[in-house]
């Protein structure tokens, strides 16, 4: 999960009075363009499946005053936005913050799990860590097919990456080091799984950095 930069311009379905409808095609194509296609919470491209998801929930119970609000609305998966429980209320807002720098995600392939860590306490920080662990890792460590699923597929962009860091240690020429930048653009899967891989190593973070500031905001 990584930081997210939306239009700020209103999509205009959402801007006509007595609004009913928040998956207007304008928001559907803004959300597209500005999440590159991928689902906000696990980097996944959404392909032609994708759903609206609501950041703060829109149940009656919840936030239903925000169910219109563009501020609130994502792109995401069928697979995080059907598992994203109306509990979790007060996840990162993924437009504020550099979710890539305050939490850190690792793949263990040791313990056949993705890993998530932070210094930090505050209750947003605990519940996304929270919904990123129960869609990546399962409810209590288990995995079902989906989640399984979106585990392999993680592990795979995961392993491709690695092997390109490899192949660049031991040969570091221009077309391996390009082949490491073109990994890392905006529209690639797992960014915030291959940040850390990056971070994790002094000599690749110094070389590299400048290709990973996505959508941070000074």
């Amino acid at each position: 999960m990584i930081r997210i930069r939306k239009q700020q311009e209103i999509p205009a379905s959402l801007q006509v009075e007595s609004c009913s409808k928040y998956d207007g095609d304008d928001v559907r194509e803004a959300l597209y363009n500005d999440h590159h296609g991928k689902c906000y919470l696990c980097e996944e491209k959404t392909g032609k499946s994708f759903q609206i998801e609501h950041l703060r929930p829109k149940a009656e119970d919840c936030f239903p005053e925000l169910k219109y609000s563009w501020p609130n609305l994502f792109l995401s998966c069928p697979y995080c936005n059907g598992r994203k429980s109306n509990k979790l209320d007060q996840i990162i807002d993924p437009t504020t913050v550099n979710i890539e720098d305050q939490i850190e995600q690792r793949v263990d392939f040791g313990k056949n799990k993705i890993s998530f860590h932070t210094p930090l306490n505050s209750e947003p920080i605990k519940q996304t860590i929270s919904l990123l662990d129960k869609l990546m890792n399962g409810e209590s460590g288990l995995r079902d097919f989906k989640c399984k699923t979106l585990y392999d597929n993680i592990g795979r962009e995961v392993n491709f990456f690695l092997s390109l860091l490899i192949k660049y240690k031991k040969n570091k020429c221009e077309e391996n080091r390009q082949a490491i930048m073109d990994s890392l653009t905006i529209e690639k899967e797992f960014l915030g799984l291959k940040y850390w891989i990056i971070k994790d190593n002094a000599a690749l973070y110094d070389e590299f950095k400048e290709y990973m500031i996505w959508n941070k905001v000074s």
